[in-house]
C-alpha cells in the first residue's frame, strides 16, 4: 500500500490505527494545515489528520460575491481546498475502524467491496481506489481506478503504457509526466504543439483518462482545430479559453453572444459620447472594460489608465447591467461572467470543474489574470493542470499577460513540477545564438539553455543586421525580398514584419508597385488617422494656397496648437473656401492675441507653399518643413504621450511612414493622389503573398525568410513602451519566426539598441524609467499626475478662481454635448490640472485625466482657459 501514501483521519487526540503509529500528525483546526496537507497529499507521504473542526462545516459550500478584479488572480475557496485535502486520499477512523469512502463508492457504481485490493470490479479484477494525484502508479499489483473516475461514475482502470510517439528525450519526459500540476517551458521552435498533442494523446489512449473529465484548453480557435486534427478519434475535449467561459455561462442559462458592434452601441447609450471624424471615442471605453474584465484592474484604475474612457467606472455596472437585460455576453464577459459564476454558485461550479479534472493549457504566457483565476477555480484543490508557454513570449503586457504567471507557476498551482524543452527546431543556428544573447539582457525570466536542432549545428549563419540610411529603408526590403524571389524563394515563404502597423504601408505600397503580390495590412482608412490627415491637408493647402477648403483648415489650424479662439475658429470656417490672403484680412480685422495667432497660422501656410512651389521642390522636403518647421511633429507627440502605451500605431509612427513613401513619390502636387490609389483594394486573385504583419499577429507562426522592418531606436524599443524586457521579448519573437533567414533592417543613424544586444556587444541592458517587469494587471502604468487620483481632496468654490473656472468650462462642454460632466472630466483630474496650471499642449497631455482624444477635443480650451483666469487673478504678493 505504500506506493498509494493514504493518510487516516482521526478524532483530536485519538491515538492513529494499526499502521500509522510513526506518521506524522497535522492537526486541522484552521486553513493554515493546507500546506502541509497538500505536500504530504501531492508526494504521497501518509499522515494522520487530527480533525479539530467540524467536518460538517468543513464541507459546507464556499461562495465569494466580491467582483472578481477584487479577488485578483490568487483568489481561491480556502475552506473547500482545506476539505479536499482532509479527505482526498484519507481512510475515515474518527469513529474506530477505518473506512475507505472512495471504495464504498465505487461499491454503489457495482464493484464490491473488499477483496485483496479496496473493490473487486464487476469483470473479477481486485481494483485499489486511489485518492492521491491522478498519475501512473509505479509498484502497485492490482488495477487501479482514479477517484476522478469514481466521481464521475466509471470504474475506469488506470491505464500505464509509455508514449508511443517517437518524442526527443526534453520532449519525452514532459509528455511522460507523472501526473499533477506541470510547468512546461517551451521556447520558440521547441515542438510545443506536439507536446501538448502527444500529451494529450498520451492521457486518453496510454493512460486512459476519460475524455470527459479531460479539457485541452487552446488559445484561439485555429489552434484548437490543429488539436482536434492531431487527435482525432480519441473524442478529445477542446476548448478556447472563451469557449470554456461561455459553456460556463450557458450553464446559468441561455445566453447570446453580442458583436462589437452591438456593445459599441451599449457604450454609446450609455456615455452619450460625442462623435468625432478621424477619431474613435469608443475604442478607449472598450479598453478600459477589457482592463477590468480581463486584467482585473479596479474600475476607477481604469479610468486613470484611460483617460479618454471618462465615466468608466460609473458606467462599468451599468454596461454589464445592459448585457444581462439582452441576455447577452460580450467577448470579455464570456470570461468575467463565467469567473463570477463559479465564485458564486457551487453547483454550477461542481459541474464545470467534472470536466476539468484534468488541464492542459496552451500559450500560458498569454494568459490574463481573468484567465488564470478561470483556471484556477476550474482545476480546483486538485491543481492538475498541464501548462505550456513561454515566459520570453510574453507580448501582451498591455491585456494584462505577465511572465510572472510562468515565473511562479508553482505558486498558482502548488506542486507543479517544471520540464524545460532545450531545442529549438525551426532556427539555425545563428538565430538561436542570438535569441539567447538577446534575452540574456532580461532580468525577469526563466534561465534557458536552448541549441539548434541536431544536424543544423553546422548550418551557415542566417542571422543578417543591416544598417541603412533612414530614406533607403523601405527600398531596402524590397530589394531584400526581390534578391530571394529572384533565387526561388515563393513569395508565401516571405514575411515582412514590423513593430506597429503603421510601419507596413511604405513596404506595402513598394511591393505593390514593383508587382510582388503581398498581404493587404493597411487600407486608405489609414490616411484619415489625425497626423496623416493633417500632414496630406498642409501638402494640399501648399499646392493650392488660394483655394483652401475648411475641412483642411480644420484639420491644420490646431496642429500643432496655436490656442485661437473657438470664436475665430468658427468665423474660420463660416466660408466653404478660403485662402492665405482671407486668412491675413481676418488677422487684421481682429485684435490682441488672436490677430497674432492667425498671422502666425496664416505663415505657416505660407512656408509649406513655398516650399511646394520651390523649383526642387521634393514630397518628402515638403514633409519635412510641416513636421519640424510648421510643428506638427510637436502636436503629434503630445497626443502620443497623453496615450503613455504602445499597444498599436502612435501618430509619430503614422508620420514616419509618411516620410518614408515621400521618399517613393518626390512629385508634391501627384503624391496624394498616388498614395490614394495604392492603398485601393483589389480582388484576391490567389496568387501566393509575401506576408506583412505586426510581430504581436504572427506568434506562433514561421517562414523560411523573415525580414525585421524598421529597427530603429523609437520603434524597438517602441517609445512609448515602458517595459523595455517586453519591448526585448517582441523583438525576439520577430527573429525567431525564421526557419532559415532573418534580416533585420535597422536605421544606421537611430539603430535598435536591441542590435547591439543581439550580437552581445551592449554593456548593459537598454532601460527606461519603470521599465522591466510590470505588474499583472496594470502594465506599469499608474496615474501620470499621482496629486490626481480619484477622490483627492478639491477646493471649494470660490477658493481657486481657476478651478472655479475649469468646473464653470466642463459645465458648458457638457450641457452642449449632452452628457454628464464626469464624461467630459472628474473632478480629481480637473484639480490636477489646476494644480499644475499647463501652459502647453504637452504639458497639458502630462496631466492625469488626460488622453489623446481629450487633448484633441479640449486641449486648446483649456489652455485658453488657463490663460484666461491667469489674466484675471491678481498678482501675488511677497514678503
Amino acid at each position: 500500500m505504500s506506493p498509494l501514501g493514504r493518510g487516516v483521519v482521526v478524532a483530536p487526540g485519538a491515538e492513529p490505527p494499526a499502521g500509522w503509529e510513526g506518521a506524522p500528525v497535522i492537526r486541522v483546526d484552521d486553513e493554515g494545515a493546507a500546506a502541509p496537507l497538500h505536500e504530504a497529499w501531492s508526494q504521497r507521504r501518509p499522515v494522520v489528520v487530527e480533525l479539530g473542526v467540524d467536518a460538517g462545516e468543513l464541507k459546507r459550500p464556499e461562495t465569494d460575491h466580491r467582483p472578481p478584479y477584487v479577488l485578483g488572480p490568487g483568489f481561491e475557496f480556502a475552506r473547500e481546498r482545506l476539505h479536499f485535502l482532509v479527505w482526498a486520499n484519507t481512510y475515515d477512523a474518527r469513529a474506530g475502524e477505518p473506512v475507505w469512502w472512495h471504495g464504498v463508492r465505487a461499491g454503489r457504481l457495482g464493484a464490491e467491496v473488499g477483496g485483496p485490493a479496496d473493490v473487486v470490479l464487476p469483470d473479477g479484477t481486485p481494483a485499489w481506489c486511489d485518492g492521491g494525484p491522478r498519475q501512473a502508479l509505479h509498484g502497485v499489483d492490482d488495477a487501479v481506478v482514479h477517484r476522478d473516475s469514481i466521481d464521475a461514475g466509471h470504474l475506469t482502470v488506470a491505464g500505464d503504457r509509455p508514449p508511443s510517439a517517437a518524442l526527443a528525450p526534453d520532449q519525452l519526459a514532459a509528455v511522460s509526466h507523472p501526473g499533477g500540476p506541470a510547468r512546461i517551458i517551451a521556447p520558440a521552435g521547441s515542438g510545443k504543439t506536439r507536446v501538448l498533442t502527444e500529451r494529450l494523446r498520451h492521457l486518453l489512449a496510454d493512460r486512459s483518462h476519460e475524455p470527459d473529465l479531460l479539457t485541452a484548453v487552446a488559445y484561439n480557435v485555429k489552434a484548437a482545430e490543429e488539436l482536434r486534427e492531431r487527435t482525432a478519434g480519441l473524442r478529445p475535449t477542446i476548448r478556447t479559453l472563451n469557449s470554456l467561459g461561455l459553456s460556463i455561462c450557458q450553464m446559468a442559462g441561455p445566453v447570446k453572444v453580442l458583436e462589437e458592434r452591438e456593445c459599441r452601441n451599449i457604450v454609446q447609450s450609455l456615455v452619450k459620447i460625442p462623435r468625432k471624424a478621424n477619431a474613435d471615442p469608443v475604442a478607449p471605453y472598450l479598453e478600459a472594460l477589457s482592463a477590468i474584465r480581463l486584467g482585473l484592474v479596479d474600475p476607477e484604475a481604469a479610468e486613470t489608465r484611460f483617460p479618454d474612457a471618462a465615466g468608466v467606472s460609473v458606467a462599468f455596472d451599468a454596461y454589464r447591467a445592459a448585457l444581462a437585460k439582452r441576455g447577452a455576453v460580450d467577448f470579455d464577459e464570456q470570461i468575467y461572467r463565467a469567473v463570477e459564476i463559479l465564485l458564486t454558485d457551487p453547483d454550477i461550479r461542481a459541474r464545470a470543474r467534472a470536466g476539468c479534472r484534468t488541464l492542459l493549457v496552451d500559450e500560458f504566457q498569454d494568459l490574463t489574470p481573468a484567465h488564470v483565476l478561470l483556471i484556477r477555480l476550474l482545476a480546483g484543490p486538485a491543481a492538475s493542470v498541464f501548462g505550456v508557454g513561454d515566459d520570453d513570449q510574453v507580448i501582451y503586457g498591455y491585456a494584462g499577460a505577465d511572465p510572472g504567471f510562468l515565473i511562479d507557476f508553482a505558486r498558482w498551482f502548488p506542486g507543479a513540477a517544471t520540464y524545460d524543452l532545450q531545442v529549438n527546431y525551426r532556427c539555425p543556428p545563428a538565430i538561436v545564438a542570438g535569441a539567447q544573447t538577446l534575452l540574456g539582457y532580461n532580468r525577469r525570466r526563466i534561465p534557458k539553455a536552448v541549441s539548434p536542432a541536431p544536424g543544423r549545428a553546422e548550418e551557415a549563419g542566417a542571422l543578417i543586421t543591416q544598417p541603412v540610411a533612414a530614406d533607403d529603408l523601405t527600398r531596402a526590403a524590397r530589394d531584400r525580398v526581390v534578391a530571394w524571389l529572384d533565387h526561388d524563394v515563393e513569395p508565401a515563404d516571405v514575411a515582412v514584419l514590423a513593430r506597429v502597423n503603421a510601419v507596413l504601408l511604405p513596404i506595402q505600397v513598394l511591393l505593390a508597385q514593383t508587382g510582388i503580390p503581398c498581404t493587404r495590412a493597411v487600407g486608405v482608412e489609414l490616411l484619415g488617422r489625425t497626423g496623416i490627415a493633417a500632414a496630406l491637408a498642409y501638402l494640399r493647402i501648399g499646392t493650392a494656397p488660394g483655394d483652401i477648403s475648411r475641412e483642411d483648415v480644420a484639420a491644420t489650424v490646431r496642429r500643432p496648437s496655436r490656442k485661437i479662439a473657438r470664436n475665430v475658429l468658427e468665423m474660420m470656417g463660416r466660408r466653404p473656401r478660403t485662402s492665405i490672403a482671407d486668412l491675413r484680412s481676418l488677422g487684421d480685422w481682429l485684435s490682441g492675441d488672436d490677430a497674432e495667432r492667425v498671422h502666425t497660422y496664416a505663415t505657416d501656410l505660407e512656408l509649406v507653399a513655398k516650399a511646394v512651389s520651390h523649383p526642387q521642390a521634393t514630397t518628402a522636403k515638403v514633409f519635412d518643413i510641416v513636421r519640424r518647421g510648421v510643428g506638427l511633429d510637436r502636436a503629434m507627440n503630445a497626443l502620443d504621450n497623453s496615450r503613455g502605451t504602445a499597444d498599436r500605431s502612435a501618430h509619430g509612427d503614422d508620420l514616419w511612414a509618411l516620410e518614408q513613401l515621400a521618399a517613393l513619390h518626390p512629385d508634391p502636387a501627384g503624391f496624394e493622389p498616388w498614395l490614394r490609389n495604392a492603398l485601393v483594394a483589389h480582388p484576391d486573385d490567389g496568387r501566393p503573398r509575401v506576408h506583412l504583419s505586426t510581430v504581436h499577429k504572427v506568434k506562433g507562426r514561421e517562414w523560411p525568410n523573415v525580414i525585421v522592418f524598421g529597427a530603429s531606436g523609437d520603434l524597438f524599443p517602441h517609445r512609448l513602451a515602458e517595459d523595455v524586457e517586453e519591448e526585448r521579448r517582441v523583438f525576439h519573437v520577430a527573429i525567431t519566426r525564421a526557419a532559415r533567414t532573418v534580416v533585420v533592417l535597422g536605421d544606421a543613424d537611430a539603430p535598435s539598441p536591441f542590435l547591439a544586444e543581439l550580437a552581445g556587444t551592449a554593456e548593459a541592458p537598454h532601460r527606461r524609467a519603470g521599465g522591466a517587469g510590470a505588474p499583472a494587471g496594470n502594465g506599469g502604468r499608474g496615474p501620470k499626475d499621482p496629486g490626481a487620483r480619484r477622490g483627492s481632496t478639491v477646493p471649494a468654490a470660490g477658493e481657486s478662481p481657476l478651478w472655479d473656472a475649469l468646473r464653470e468650462w466642463r459645465t458648458g462642454i457638457a450641457r452642449r454635448d449632452k452628457v454628464p460632466p464626469y464624461v467630459v472630466m472628474s473632478d480629481a483630474h480637473l484639480k490636477g490640472i489646476a494644480d499644475r496650471r499647463p501652459a502647453t499642449l504637452a504639458e497639458l497631455a502630462r496631466c492625469a485625466g488626460i488622453g489623446p482624444l481629450k487633448l484633441e477635443r479640449y486641449g486648446e480650451d483649456i489652455l485658453a482657459v488657463i490663460e484666461a483666469a491667469a489674466g484675471a487673478e491678481p498678482p501675488s504678493s511677497s514678503g
